[in-house]
Parts: C-alpha cells; sequence; structure tokens
C-alpha cells in the first residue's frame, strides 16, 4: 500500500510495505511493479508505480554509522559496499534507464573542491543525483557548487552548516524544488549524538525522467 502526494512533475510515495535495517536480515521477496526487476540486496524493498524508480537514503552518523545510497532497491554506496566515507557521497543514475553512471565519495576537507565541481559539471538533461553526507558536508562547499545543487532541485544546500546532515534526490534539468530533502540541523542543544545530529534519512520513489524533459 501507498499513499500518493503530489508536488508538480515529481510524486512522493509513503511507502509501507518495505524492510529497514535489512543489513542483518534475509531478503523478503515482495511483489514490485517498477520499471525493471527488482535487486534483492541490503536494502529496503518497496513497490513503486511502473516507471517509478525506488530509492533509499541516509546521512553518516558520528563515525559509528556510514551514509548508504540504494536506487532500484541495490545498495549503491555504504558501509556493506566499503565505498562511502566522510563529506558527500553522490550517486548519479540515468533517469530514462535507471543505469547507474558513477558513484564517488567526496571527502571535502582534505580535497580540492574543484574535483567536486568537475564530476558535478559533467551532469546532463536527465540524470538523476542522489546525496548522502557524513561528518560535514560543508567544508570546501563553495558558493558555485552549492548553486549547482540548487540547479538540481535543492533548497536547503545553501543554508547548510558545519556538521549538519544532508541527504537530498535530485535531476538536472527538473527546473522545480524537489520534495526529496532532508537537513538535519547540528545543535548541541538537541543532538542525539551529544556532538552529532541524528541520522537523515529518505524513502522514496522517483519519476522516470528522460534526456528531452
Amino acid at each position: 500500500m501507498y499513499m500518493v502526494i503530489q508536488y508538480d512533475s515529481f510524486l512522493i510515495y509513503e511507502v509501507n510495505d518495505f524492510v529497514t535495517d535489512c543489513e542483518d536480515r534475509q531478503p523478503v521477496y515482495l511483489f514490485w511493479t517498477g520499471l525493471f526487476n527488482p535487486h534483492f540486496g541490503c536494502c529496503p524493498h518497496k513497490r513503486c508505480p511502473i516507471n517509478y524508480f525506488p530509492f533509499h537514503i541516509h546521512s553518516g552518523v558520528a563515525n559509528v554509522v556510514a551514509a548508504k545510497t540504494c536506487f532500484n532497491n541495490t545498495i549503491i554506496m555504504g558501509g556493506i559496499k566499503n565505498n562511502a566515507g566522510q563529506g558527500l557521497n553522490i550517486v548519479l543514475a540515468n533517469g530514462a534507464t535507471g543505469e547507474v553512471l558513477r558513484n564517488k565519495n567526496f571527502i571535502l576537507e582534505s580535497r580540492d573542491p574543484e574535483e567536486l565541481l568537475v564530476y558535478l559539471k559533467t551532469l546532463k538533461r536527465g540524470h538523476i543525483v542522489l546525496v548522502a553526507s557524513h561528518i560535514d558536508p560543508t567544508q570546501k562547499l563553495t558558493g558555485e557548487i552549492r548553486a549547482i545543487f540548487s540547479a538540481l532541485g535543492s533548497t536547503l544546500v545553501k543554508s547548510l552548516k558545519p556538521r549538519d546532515g544532508w541527504v537530498f534526490t535530485g535531476a538536472y534539468g527538473i527546473n522545480e524544488a524537489s520534495p526529496f530533502e532532508k537537513v538535519i540541523q547540528n545543535d548541541v542543544r538537541s543532538n542525539t549524538y551529544e556532538d552529532w545530529p541524528e541520522m537523515g534519512e529518505i524513502i522514496g520513489c522517483c519519476p522516470r525522467i528522460s534526456e528531452t524533459e
């Protein structure tokens, strides 16, 4: 069962039949009506309408929990893959086919921000972008980089502060705010883990998009 919430050309599906914390569980095989056959890895497996891709992203927590990104019911980045890290973890996918094109961890503390800028400038119309932060997403996050994320649909990236948790899914060329975004603010008065906020998480269905949209 799912409830539909309309946001212009984007749709959010509040999905009830999915499995969480699946890294410690056996796969649960659910009937799925998405564009492709499901891949049963360590992701919440959920049903999306045809021509929609299921996704799940969560930010990292302190030095304990790694950020994780699942797309099309397949884990792309995370602790179990040993390819997620501090800074920003970014997955690029073809919005028409669902093919994962690239994924990369950017440790902004120790790397030149030009590397991230070049990576983002490879985006083309129809590409889906999934972002999960860990530790601190703001170091060397220049105004130009924030502007690119804003163009992808982010409304919160320009207000990100040190040690905030950030998860975001957007697309190149949608020309509207993405509904798939959450920031967990770092506040010593309310942090769940002393110097660190709680995990930020989004689970939803991302619409198939073409290069001509």
